[in-house]
């Protein structure tokens, strides 16, 4: 049988047992100092917890900020809002992107106000300008300046002047009294021209006081205008005396002379005579705006300036109603003042000029007859000598010519 248990037989095991306990206690300790000095462990919790955090993707921007512009063709340039419109935006936003124009849209102007480009505003202002539709005296319109072409080079006489016309006009003295007749004829080959008057006094007037004037131009075309050689006027069975004009280009001079008159003059440049100013007239208001030049007589050379309406108006004569553009034509104190109507329809040839002279008596020429293109236009008898409201219808003698004759009729 075993020996039973006894204190004696404990004490030397609870002595071991001591013993082992101390020394496993002291090499724990400094197992425990060495790694003192030495990053503490990390959780598995934490580590799990990181590599969520590396796996996630990066925050969304904010949803009141928008996000930046894209990047888009150099032509035409990214257009950005101005800061005003995004200051719930990153600063980073507003920086201007890698290889992006550095022009931008001015400040306070917004991508739909984007100004286009210079080629573009040219096209749309040139769009918006009439263009001109001349073509030999057709009809034109309004538009007659040409800003943007530089290679815009005006119409000739060449082009705008009908080659041969004739028109006959019927002559009144102070809106009602038929004193005479005017006939004007000319020819041009777009090099040299001719033009030939005759006004006379018809009916009672022509029985009391004959007076017929002859008058005549001929030069030629340039580019620039009509360049007078010489002028003349034979006046038959009254007292002006004739008359005649001669133009020296090549040394810038003018001889005038009336009767036994004679004077000389600096040939000033689109001078005119007393007849050529008419087809001068012509052509120049189909190119538009005012002009002015200087004409000659057998006794004086001075300056005229032709101012159109700005719009054209309509006028009754012996051929109906006809769209027509009025040029007054302004000279010095001494000279007479006149009107002339030009119709458009009908090769912008005159329908009517009217002459007031110094003593303010009024001489008015209403279209009778034209004869242009094989064509001839004929008044409906009587239509030309409609009376203007308030004026006599008495006959009236007319005054014997003097010296004051009307600028038609000298």
């Amino acid at each position: 049988m075993s020996e039973p248990l006894t204190r004696a037989h404990l004490a030397p095991a609870l002595l071991f047992s001591l013993v082992l306990h101390l020394l496993l206690l002291g090499g724990l300790s400094r197992f425990d100092h060495v790694r003192e000095n030495a990053a503490p462990p990390v959780p598995e919790t934490m580590l799990i917890t990181l590599a969520t955090v590396a796996q996630a993707p990066p925050p969304a921007i904010p949803a009141s900020a928008e996000p930046p512009p894209a990047p888009v063709a150099p032509e035409p340039p990214p257009a950005r809002k101005p800061p005003s419109q995004r200051a719930d935006a990153p600063a980073s936003l507003d920086l201007p992107l890698a290889g992006a124009p550095d022009s931008a849209v001015p400040a306070g102007r917004t991508t739909e106000e984007r100004p286009p480009p210079v080629e573009e505003e040219a096209r749309a202002d040139v769009a918006s300008t009439p263009v001109e539709s001349r073509r030999d005296g057709d009809v034109i319109d309004d538009g007659r300046t040409h800003a943007y072409d530089d290679d815009y080079t005006p119409p000739s006489p060449r082009q705008m002047l009908i080659g041969e016309a004739r028109l006959e006009f019927d002559v009144f003295r102070g809106g009602s009294l038929h004193i005479g007749r005017t006939r004007y004829h000319w020819v041009h080959d777009g090099t040299r021209y001719r033009m030939e008057t005759v006004t006379e006094t018809t009916g009672l007037a022509g029985l009391l006081k004959p007076l017929r004037i002859d008058q005549s131009s001929e030069g030629e075309l340039t580019d620039s205008g009509l360049r007078p050689m010489r002028y003349e006027q034979d006046a038959r069975q009254a007292k002006p005396a004739d008359e005649q004009v001669v133009f020296d280009w090549a040394n810038n001079r003018v001889m005038l002379s009336r009767g036994e008159q004679r004077s000389e003059h600096p040939l000033l440049p689109g001078s005119q005579d007393m007849i050529s100013l008419w087809l001068e007239v012509i052509w120049r208001a189909q190119v538009g705006g005012e002009f002015d030049f200087s004409v000659a007589s057998g006794r004086r050379y001075s300056p005229r300036w032709f101012v159109p309406d700005a719009e054209t108006s309509s006028l009754e004569t012996g051929f109906g109603r006809l769209l027509v553009q009025r040029i007054r034509i302004r000279a010095q104190p001494g000279d007479n003042q006149v009107e002339i109507w030009l119709a458009p329809n009908l090769r912008w040839l005159p329908v009517r000029i009217q002459f007031t002279d110094r003593k303010g008596d009024v001489y008015d020429q209403r279209i009778r007859q034209i004869e242009y293109d094989k064509r001839t236009l004929s008044a409906t008898p009587g239509t030309t000598a409609a009376t203007t409201s308030g004026e006599s219808l008495t006959p009236q003698v007319p005054k014997e010519p003097d010296m004051d004759i009307p600028i038609f009729l000298r």
